[in-house]
């Protein structure tokens, strides 16, 4: 089941805000967290955390609820796919757009996942391409 985690500012890089400790997050596995308005979903794969947004550029749905292989998010309600790396739609999916993805850093002595709204990218591409994204 995912929840969401309430970020908080921390003393560290400018723009990087606390939203979620190691502890929160298996391996393979999808945290929902809400930072500054912003809906973002978390993966961690191979130890390392991702961050993009987690409403899905389709129709709304909870990414946080897809299912996660590799570094390609499924939506749970159209099925589809995104790279948890960039946010880039797969090019199987001509329905949705890409998503935008947040930097990250760890703090390896605590386990606290900083995430930077304010230094968001989404990547040219997907079903609105010419859109002004």
């Amino acid at each position: 089941m995912a929840y969401f985690y309430t970020g908080k500012m921390s003393k560290g890089e400018p723009g990087f805000q606390k939203i979620a400790n190691k502890k929160d997050i298996k391996e393979g596995g999808l945290l929902g967290v809400e930072l500054g308005g912003n809906n973002i979903v978390l993966a961690m794969i191979n130890g390392q955390v991702f961050a993009m947004d987690a409403i899905c550029s389709h129709q709304g749905a909870p990414l946080e609820e897809g299912t996660l292989e590799g570094f390609n998010l499924t939506c749970p309600w159209h099925y589809a796919v995104f790279d948890v790396r960039n946010g880039k739609v797969s090019d199987r999916t001509v329905w949705a757009k890409n998503q935008t993805s947040y930097p990250v850093n760890v703090d390896d002595s605590t386990g606290d996942i900083l995430v930077n709204v304010s230094a968001g990218i989404r990547q040219k591409g997907g079903k609105e391409a010419t859109d002004t994204e």
